[in-house]
């Protein structure tokens, strides 16, 4: 009977083990409130890490961009400067000695441009 009595108590206490697994398993079907923070907190996760590969693929665009943009304003530049130097080249020595003086004092360039568009000014507003 012993043997008996000891396979009824393991039966027993397997049975409590599942009632208590199933019980368990209810409890969280039933907490709602539980289930939906779980939810929350696994799209929160899902959002940033869409957030986080949409900023990553943003920042490689742009720095593309800029890259592209640097490489073709440099371009343009230097075909700029080119055109400009072939300009000078072409016209007489001592008009190209005075364009590169000017090239080396802008300042001077405005300032004169400033004084013949107040002269011209003063021109008009006289003759009226």
């Amino acid at each position: 009977m012993s043997d008996e009595k000891k396979q009824l108590q393991a039966e027993v206490e397997r049975t409590r083990r599942e009632l208590g697994e199933t019980v368990e398993a209810l409890a969280h079907k039933v907490d709602v409130p539980s289930r939906v923070k779980e939810q929350a907190q696994e799209t929160k996760l899902k959002v940033t890490a869409a957030t986080n590969d949409a900023i990553d693929s943003v920042s490689t665009a742009t720095a593309n961009a800029i890259g592209s943009a640097t490489a073709a304003t440099n371009k343009a530049i230097d075909s700029a400067t080119a055109a400009t130097n072939h300009a000078i080249d072409s016209l007489p020595d001592p008009v190209a000695e005075q364009v590169e003086k000017a090239r080396r004092h802008p300042g001077a360039i405005a300032a004169a441009l400033i004084a013949l568009v107040l002269a011209i000014w003063a021109i008009s507003r006289r003759n009226r």
